[in-house]
């Protein structure tokens, strides 16, 4: 038996059912409920499912007519319509879809390509035509997605090898130069169930994506949405005012990082609209800022953990019982999560002590393309600080590789940034080593002051840290910047600081 679609593309029913459940379910709200909504992008185009998923044959075919399957795909477009229907497209085609960030350098982009094995790229304005040399060039974005021809027949994805797809993301590289992490399609399939259930998802939600989809915690929000078959409203850059405008036109779900909070706590237009659920990720929430926001918008913020390699892992909402708001919560159903010995990584700690939290998940990744997993009896280690409560719950106390040798004292920076960040003149800061000799480092402080406050001194910061730290970890040097260097997902770049 075959199904036969207005694209003149054959594919049997056997092969159509070997979809992820995301490809599969994107084309089951195309055929139940073609007119609802499936992306937006805010102040520009959406499309239904019906038409998203005829973008995505379209492009469908364009990968098959051109490329094997498992080939990687780079992709430099801003995140929007485009960007979701190529996404789609790759998986259901058995490639492999390398994001991006649109704005990224050429050079940078000639060599991440080069180290994925990319033969082809789809590619946005920002980057010059001959950027990519070397590649195949399937499609420059250029104004208005294209609208396909509608088909009467059943829309099916056109390619039976579908489980070979999968997306390539860019690890930080806290600990080194970055890793590029390959999640295939039963990892995307696992993520979206993980994520949905932690964030309650139905089919009636708005999710807005005011982060970049190029980045891992994108990916998780469009795979969980599209799946449930909920509306994904995209940001294609934030925007303050447009983010607050939104959340007053039917947004019932806001994920974010902390400055998308803070911005919105300052913002004028305060209405909460629909919205049901705030969470926030990428790095701790200041509960300073948890507190305003909430105050202005009658929402409180939970928390969600995840990582590149594993997607997302754990999710305390403000609607669990027992959450916590300094906690991202218990690991999500089906989640293996422990906390082992920092100089001794076969031994597991007990609860509530501190170690390097280590993560097993269907959701994590297949493999490094250029390097190995470091696991421990099947646990990738995640590079995190933290301790695991009695509750099961999960607190994030550091960053491994962020601790400082101070005098034979290992000083974590987060807890001297969280104490400086209660003060009423810090807006941000944060805290990186100083070579004072060849064998001894100190702290120094970075300190951006909030407006509307009197601005703090370095001798004022060090006499309010006295009285809430040990003297090792009071900075030595203390400077005032105007604003942190941050990454598009809002991360401060400690190494440019």
């Amino acid at each position: 038996m075959h199904d036969t679609f207005g694209s003149g593309v054959c594919l049997t029913t056997r092969a159509s059912e070997t979809c992820t459940t995301l490809i599969g379910s994107l084309y089951r709200h195309a055929d139940q409920r073609p007119g609802e909504e499936a992306v937006g992008e805010l102040g520009g185009v959406c499309c239904t499912y019906r038409e998203l998923a005829e973008l995505i044959t379209d492009r469908s075919r364009t990968l098959t007519e051109n490329l094997e399957a498992g080939s990687v795909i780079v992709a430099a477009l801003p995140s929007g319509v485009e960007y979701v229907a190529w996404f789609c497209a790759a998986i259901a085609s058995g490639m492999r879809f390398l994001p991006m960030h649109a704005q990224i350098a050429e050079p940078e982009a000639l060599a991440v390509s080069a180290r994925a094995g990319a033969i082809a790229a789809v590619v946005g304005p920002g980057l010059e035509a001959g950027a990519l040399n070397g590649l195949k060039n399937l499609y420059r974005m250029g104004g208005e997605p294209e609208r396909q021809r509608r088909c009467s027949e059943r829309l099916v994805p056109t390619h039976a090898a579908v489980m070979l797809g999968g997306v390539v993301l860019g690890s930080s590289g806290t600990t080194g130069l970055p890793k590029l992490a390959l999640r295939e399609g039963q990892s995307l399939d696992a993520d979206a169930a993980g994520v949905v259930a932690g964030l309650g998802l139905t089919s009636n939600d708005r999710v807005l994506a005011a982060t970049p989809l190029s980045h891992s915690y994108g990916v998780d929000l469009l795979v969980a949405t599209l799946t449930v078959g909920a509306a994904l409203r995209v940001a294609t850059q934030f925007d303050t005012d447009a983010v607050a405008h939104e959340l007053d036109s039917g947004i019932t779900v806001l994920p974010g990082v902390p400055f998308i909070f803070e911005a919105l706590a300052r913002c004028e237009r305060k209405r909460r609209g629909s919205l049901r659920l705030a969470i926030s990720a990428g790095s701790a929430l200041p509960e300073r800022v948890r507190r305003s926001f909430t105050a202005a918008w009658g929402v409180d913020v939970g928390q969600l953990y995840g990582a590149t390699e594993l997607g997302t892992v754990a999710i305390d909402s403000p609607h669990m019982e027992g959450f916590d708001p300094a906690s991202v919560g218990k690991p999500l159903a089906g989640v293996s999560a422990r906390v082992i010995d920092v100089g001794d990584g076969r031994r597991e700690l007990g609860v509530g002590e501190e170690g390097q939290l280590a993560v097993r998940a269907a959701s994590m990744l297949s493999r490094y393309l250029d390097g190995d997993v470091p696991l421990v009896d099947g646990h990738l280690l995640t590079g995190d600080l933290a301790r695991i409560g009695a509750d099961g719950r999960i607190t994030i106390t550091g960053r491994l590789k962020l601790l400082i040798d101070v005098g034979a004292y290992k000083v974590n920076p987060l807890e001297v940034e969280s104490m400086l960040s209660t003060h009423p003149g810090v807006s941000e800061c944060v805290v990186v080593p100083v070579a004072a000799s060849e064998t001894v480092q100190r702290l120094r402080a970075v300190v951006a002051s909030r407006d509307g406050e009197p601005r703090p001194t370095a001798d004022g910061l060090r006499r309010f840290l006295r009285e809430r730290l040990s003297p090792i970890k009071i900075p030595r040097i203390i400077e005032f910047v105007s604003a942190l260097p941050k990454s598009p997902t809002g991360k401060v770049l400690r190494d440019r600081v």
